[in-house]
């Protein structure tokens, strides 16, 4: 096996890459500025959840009101029948 073909192996590139991605990652981890934009992110995320939680709250209340009025609606048709 020729070194040259040890390096152009997939398997040993794939590796290679794994490894670099852990030291890079270990490093922007580190970073403040990372974890500061990370904070950041994930407080827009449970503020956009909230929201959604809020809309599809609204959005029940509006279904089970307009069920409870046509159901008062269809058995005052009822009684007039």
């Amino acid at each position: 096996m020729k070194i040259t073909s040890f390096f152009t192996n997939k398997y040993v590139i794939g590796f290679g890459a794994g490894v670099a991605a852990a030291i890079i990652g270990c490093n922007v981890y580190k970073s403040k500025t990372v974890r500061k934009a990370a904070v950041n992110i994930l407080a827009q995320w449970m503020k956009l959840r909230d929201e959604a939680k809020f809309a599809v709250t609204k959005i029940k209340e509006e279904a089970e009101d307009l069920y409870a009025e046509a159901n008062s609606k269809k058995n005052g048709a009822e009684n007039e029948a």
